[in-house]
């Protein structure tokens, strides 16, 4: 006997899909696991973690669609979002070299929930997940399947991004080289900015 149907499986490939994508905050975890490597961004990477259950939790019931009614709310929501990215950009672009990294604060667990429960990227995708794909379960299990899936791809490939951002810290030791890489992952944080803001 399966444990999974056809329909669930294909939600969490979709899932999956659209959640591991580079967006705001995957951007920001392999940002700073590259600038301050993964034991120093675990706070964050729990705090991007918290923010994005809320996430869910606002379009599950409801508070999302009735935020995207208000125009005024929903541009501010986005505005907020973007501004603390741009920040949080900008100090990583001027993170000093790996060998002296450890003197600057690495992005604490409320940075982390701020991008979490602000990001643009997630709330599109979750309401289009969990609006989207009828499971044939009963209720509340389809939503329930719905959320512990879409939080489960979050924590893995959320928690991949930041690895593999701090796996490429031994090809940076150098600081021109640790500078261009760290320059390099805040323009991606800018462009998956405003790529979700154009959606």
């Amino acid at each position: 006997m399966s444990f999974i149907t056809s329909s669930e499986f294909s939600f969490l490939i979709t899932a999956s899909a659209l959640l591991a994508s580079p967006g705001p905050a995957t951007m920001a975890l392999a940002a700073s696991g590259a600038a301050y490597g993964l034991k120093r961004s675990l706070l964050f990477f729990a705090g991007i973690m918290a923010g994005l259950a809320i996430s869910v939790s606002l379009v599950a019931s409801g508070v999302f669609l009735v935020i995207q009614q208000v125009p005024i709310l929903a541009t501010g929501v986005g505005l907020v979002s973007a501004a603390y990215i741009l920040f949080l950009a900008w100090s990583i672009a001027r993170t000093p070299p790996i060998s002296s990294v450890t003197t600057v604060a690495a992005p604490r667990w409320n940075a982390g929930f701020i991008i979490g429960v602000t990001n643009i990227k997630a709330y599109a995708v979750f309401a289009a997940l969990l609006g989207g794909f009828p499971l044939g379960l009963p209720h509340p299990w389809d939503l329930v399947f719905k959320i512990a899936g879409s939080l489960g791809i979050c924590v893995t490939f959320d928690f991949i991004w930041l690895c593999s951002g701090n796996h490429l810290r031994r090809f940076f030791i150098r600081p021109r080289w640790n500078r261009a890489l760290n320059i390099s992952f805040a323009m991606l944080m800018i462009s998956s900015v405003a790529w979700s803001l154009l959606l």
